[in-house]
């Protein structure tokens, strides 16, 4: 027998929740009946791919020679689903998955050795309320992608990443997101072995007309093993605390006002399984202020301060400055800038204050227009040492290729010098990994081809300088330029440079650079009245450096020619050649550099697209000659939705007698459906 009351109390449970249903996704008669249904499936999409790779790797110095070969087939299925359950906008599901059969084959002095295996890419995503004012999703991926980690270079990772999002539109916009991930992977030069989490939050809220306000705050945590398998790895844990406000305000009877502040407070702590590095805590905040009262007439405003503890290291900096910029006429424009500073540390204390003014002119003379400045300024320093000595921790270098980078400070140490890689897992070593050379008062950082530092590796450098003693001194500096516009194709262009600073106490430890400096040079970019209508362009630069420390003739120049209409209808071709010479009369670490370049792309009748770069540079002027070749080329041919894809990279370095190859070969067969 039916039971009525039980019918009627189902319906009112059912009216309920299609009425929830209803408010979440809105009224299902504006969206078509035919969407709504308990689950649909939207569409499907994958590939099917093949990839042949081949990675040799070759160094050889005297008395010696290695050889390491890697090759790699891997075949690739994946398939993505699309679906909705109830309605697009309640909840829609993107799900995929898909086999990789990999074989390798590993060779090297000691033997070969082979390798075979399955893996598999998996990938999905669960979006709640897609176009509503509160949404998120969660999401999960298991990827083995291949990456290039280095010119030449690639490396296959097993990722594993899965977290959610959130998003509020009102009554305050707020979005909050967390990850974690796990990386691992191994190269011939890299290890990788790492797990980051990460939390990340971000709130606005609109100040009336005036402009914006928002909130930022960011966790990470990251446990890493990576570093290079020539190199003992050790674990680190690194956990960082981001904590960022800014406001942007613009008012005024005419806008004409622009206000920025910013408030910053992070915190960073690394743990070695060999010890604990201090916990380094920084606070920031700025103040910066924009006028524009005419046309003519723009001023500005900014106040800096910044502070960072880091064990018994200590600094704080206040630093304010302001000016403005008026143009009496359209081709005359006058600039005047006051600024102070105070920088304290443990270790010593720097109050600056100074003041600079410039003008500017232009006019038109013959065929073109000329355009001449010039500027003063004029600085009182006063340092106080409380110590001898102050360390760095943690400066950020990249090294690229195998030329020398500056160190930021001066007057470094010698023997205080540690390099690390970012996660601080390993740490190299001197004369192998990287090579330190003193020019002037600045140390110098390269990278040693036949080391464990990879090109273009971002590193952590440690280290100790002499802060330089208790003293004073004044410093004007004059500077005049002058460039000549012909047309738009050639600049001519000529800058002198005075720098006279004068001890008033003290003694600082390495005397004060005095400066004068000529510069002059010429850049064209010429468009030819021939077939293909190529552009002749180059630059040519001389300068003369008169200094105290460090003093220098430098000439450099580059020349290049390129075709603006593809040549036969299908490419264009770019040849350029460069060189350098620098000369210091105190040091033999000088330069005398010469570098080439060609570049080509086209695209075949038949659908082909191909690309080819090379360039090469040597520089015989140190102590060690270097040399750099990178070979790159690239074919690319699509048919619908079948692809085929081949790249070749080729490097070679040499630093003296050691020298370093790499050659990289990459097939793919890709079809979409």
């Amino acid at each position: 027998m039916l039971n009525f009351d039980r019918f009627a109390a189902m319906r009112r449970r059912s009216g309920l929740i299609a009425g929830v249903l209803a408010l979440l996704v809105g009224d299902a008669t504006l969206c078509g009946a035919q969407e709504i249904a308990p689950f649909r499936l939207t569409g499907v999409e994958g590939y099917v791919s093949a990839r042949y790779l081949r990675d040799e790797f070759t160094t050889q110095q005297p008395g010696a020679r290695s050889r390491q070969a890697l090759g790699d087939l891997r075949e690739e299925v994946f398939v993505m689903t699309h679906s909705y359950v109830y309605h697009p906008n309640f909840l829609t599901l993107d799900i995929g998955a898909g086999p990789i059969l990999q074989r390798g084959r590993f060779s090297a002095d000691s033997g070969d050795t082979s390798s075979s295996g399955t893996l598999y890419n998996l990938s999905a995503r669960a979006a709640f309320l897609r176009d509503k004012p509160y949404r998120g999703s969660l999401f999960y991926e298991h990827l083995n992608p291949t990456l290039a980690v280095s010119p030449g270079s690639v490396m296959t990772q097993g990722n594993t990443r899965y977290g959610f999002d959130f998003s509020m539109l009102a009554p305050v916009p707020v979005n909050v997101d967390g990850t974690r991930s796990r990386t691992q992977g191994s190269g011939a030069d890299r290890i990788v072995d790492d797990r980051i989490d990460q939390f990340n939050l971000r709130a606005s809220q609109p100040i009336g007309r005036l402009g914006t306000t928002q909130f930022r705050y960011q966790s990470t945590r990251q446990d890493s093993m990576s570093g290079s398998p020539n190199l003992p790895v050790q674990r680190t844990n690194f956990d960082r605390r981001n904590y960022q406000l800014d406001t942007r305000l613009r008012f005024g009877a005419r806008q004409e006002y622009d206000l920025f502040n910013l408030l910053a407070f992070d915190t960073q702590a690394y743990s070695i399984s060999q010890g604990v590095l201090p916990e380094r805590k920084d606070r920031r905040f700025l103040l910066d202020l924009r006028g524009r009262h005419s046309e003519r007439l723009n001023s500005f405003g900014t106040y800096n301060f910044s502070s960072t503890d880091q064990g018994d290291q200590s600094s704080t900096f206040n630093a304010g400055s302001a000016g403005l910029s008026y143009s009496p006429a359209n081709d005359l424009t006058l600039q005047l800038g006051a600024r102070a500073d105070d920088n304290r540390t443990t270790q010593f204390a720097v109050r600056s204050q100074g003041a600079d003014g410039s003008v500017q002119y232009k006019r038109s003379l013959g065929p073109g227009v000329v355009s001449a400045s010039y500027a003063l300024r004029y600085d009182r320093r006063d340092q106080r040492a409380a110590a001898p000595q102050a360390n760095i921790i943690g400066e950020s270098v990249t090294l690229t290729g195998t030329s020398p980078i500056a160190l930021s400070q001066q007057r470094v140490i010698a023997g205080s010098v540690v390099v690390s890689n970012v996660a601080r897992t390993k740490t190299f070593t001197e004369g192998f990994d990287y090579l330190l050379s003193v020019l002037g008062l600045q140390t110098r950082l390269q990278r040693l081809v036949g080391g464990n530092i990879l090109d273009g590796q971002n590193v952590l450098v440690d280290y100790t300088f002499d802060v330089g003693g208790t003293f004073a001194f004044n410093q004007t500096d004059h500077t005049l330029n002058v460039n000549w516009g012909l047309a738009s194709y050639v600049n001519v262009y000529f800058r002198y440079l005075d720098s006279s600073p004068q001890l008033t106490s003290g003694a600082p430890t390495t005397p004060l650079n005095a400066i004068q400096s000529t510069l002059y040079g010429a850049r064209a970019d010429v468009p030819l009245n021939l077939p293909l209508e190529p552009v002749l362009g180059g630059s040519y630069e001389q300068e003369n450096r008169r200094e105290t420390i460090a003093p220098y003739r430098r000439q450099q120049h580059e020349v290049y020619v390129q075709t603006e209409e593809p040549f036969f209808g299908r490419g264009n071709i770019r040849v350029s050649a460069r060189g350098a010479n620098q000369e210091f009369e105190n040091s033999a670490q000088s330069v005398r550099l010469a570098g080439y370049g060609l570049s080509l792309w086209t695209r075949h009748p038949l659908g082909i697209d191909l690309s080819a770069n090379m360039s090469y540079e040597r520089d015989t002027g140190g102590g060690v000659p270097r040399t750099r070749l990178l070979t790159t080329a690239r074919a690319q041919w699509r048919y619908r939705r079948a692809s085929v894809t081949m790249d070749f990279t080729r490097t070679r370095e040499t630093q003296g007698a050691f020298e370093r190859n790499r050659t990289l070969a990459q097939i793919l067969l890709r079809r979409d459906f």
